[in-house]
Formats: C-alpha cells, structure tokens, sequence
C-alpha cells in the first residue's frame, strides 16, 4: 500500500507554490503564475469546464483584478507526485463584482527536481 511521505521541507515547498499561485495572479503576473504550471496544465472549474493552461493566461492578462487567499491545506507527497488539496476565497472586482469560496485539489509532479501542477480542479464551496 502507498503510504504518504511527511518531510516537512518537501509540504513547504508545496504550500509555498500554493502561495505563490495566489499571489501572482493577485499581482497579474501572469508569466510568474504561468511558470508555476506544467506546460499540458489544464483545471476543471467550479462551472465543470474545463480551462487549459493557455486559456487560464488569457484570463489572467484580460479578466477583472482579483484578490483572493488560501488556507486550510493539506499535503500528500508520494514519491515525486503530490496531491494539495485547500479554500481559496476570491473577490473579483468591477461592475459584477462578486466572492466566491472554492474548494480545490492541485496534483504536482516533480520534474528535474522542480514541482509543477500539472492538473487542478475546484468546487464551489457553500461556506
């Protein structure tokens, strides 16, 4: 049976990348959000469509500023394959202002001994 790994230095790197995600898109640094993600990235988001990594950029150049936080993570490391799971609270400004509370899931691989996310997926919490 695949036991879960608990190296600390290894779920920081992770909760740091899930920080990082947050704050570059906060920032619309889309080329660092961008870097975060493996090249075949795609999410399957809380309307059920799926956005690749391509779209995902677009949004981020083009779409409305948004602010948002993580919390509540929780990492499993399996060898070179990680699954963080977490609630991202975001608030979209503009005319159609509006927040809204996810629940998500990101699988990393480590590559060359680099993480990247290589799939995501997010519901929309009731909180």
């Amino acid at each position: 049976m695949l036991q879960a790994t608990q190296d600390a230095t290894v779920i920081r790197q992770l909760e740091t990348i899930e920080e990082q995600l947050a704050s570059t898109w906060k920032n619309r640094d889309c080329a660092g959000w961008g870097a975060l993600l493996a090249s075949d990235w795609s999410v399957t988001h809380i309307d059920a469509k799926v956005i690749t990594k391509e779209q995902a950029l677009e949004m981020c150049r083009t779409g409305p500023n948004v602010t948002s936080s993580v919390d509540q993570l929780a990492v499993r490391v399996y060898g070179d394959t990680a699954i963080v799971t977490g609630r991202t609270k975001a608030t979209a400004s503009g005319a159609a202002a509006q927040t809204v509370t996810v629940r998500f899931t990101d699988v990393f691989v480590r590559r060359d001994g680099r993480w990247s996310v290589v799939a995501s997926h997010a519901t929309r919490a009731t909180e």
